[in-house]
């Protein structure tokens, strides 16, 4: 064993990248470390994103774009794909989970509660409120598939993920779809309405409300 050994080591002496030779005893373990190189194959929308254009020296004349997706691995075999190419290209079934919060603020007014939001989040888009057999109902277009809250006085989207309705009686109502990003500015928002509410502001706005309009008759 051990001139075979030398035999090989031998032969391979010129050889750029060294050669290792093991020679064991009998039943002594052994345990050769290598890597293998993993490929996945791109497939679905992310199929469609062209690759960066390389120049006549092998460079790549744009910045390389970053691709995410879900990787998923069958076998041996790897794909890498968006969230919403499972169901067609892993067979998976994906469920998208709809939160919703109520909260009750008696003191904090919807002027107050936008000056928050916006100070916090910076721009916040306001939903368009339509109106149905003489009430007001926040406008979502559908994108949480949620019940409209009746008597809406204004909508507000944050961060493109979490929407905050404010209602006539003082409720509002967080709505958001579930995952870990949204589930934290939804904590973040649902914190900046308890803070608005305990605000100096807010209870100088209950203590001295807003007196009603009363007409004059000659």
């Amino acid at each position: 064993m051990m001139r075979l050994k030398s035999k090989l080591l031998s032969l391979n002496v010129n050889k750029t990248n060294k050669v290792k030779v093991f020679s064991p005893r009998n039943c002594e373990e052994l345990r050769i470390p290598f890597k293998a190189d993993k490929t996945a194959k791109v497939v679905g929308k992310l199929a469609s994103i062209p690759p960066p254009i390389s120049d006549a020296k092998g460079e790549a004349a744009h910045e390389p774009q970053l691709i995410t997706g879900v990787l998923v691995q069958n076998d041996f075999k790897m794909s890498l794909m968006a969230p919403e190419d499972l169901r067609e290209y892993a067979g998976l079934t994906t469920t998208t989970i709809v939160c919703k919060q109520r909260v009750k603020l008696g003191a904090a007014g919807v002027d107050l509660i936008k000056w928050a939001l916006e100070g916090t989040f910076g721009s916040i888009q306001e939903l368009p409120i339509k109106t149905v057999n003489g009430e007001k109902h926040a406008d979502t277009n559908g994108e949480h598939g949620g019940e409209e809250p009746d008597n809406a006085l204004a909508s507000y989207l944050i961060m493109d993920c979490v929407t905050v309705c404010c209602h006539r009686n003082g409720e509002v109502v967080l709505e958001w779809e579930g995952n870990m990003l949204n589930d934290g500015i939804a904590d973040a928002v649902m914190f900046v309405l308890m803070n608005v509410e305990s605000s100096p502001a807010a209870v100088k706005r209950q203590s001295n409300p807003p007196l009603p309009l009363q007409g004059t008759s000659d």
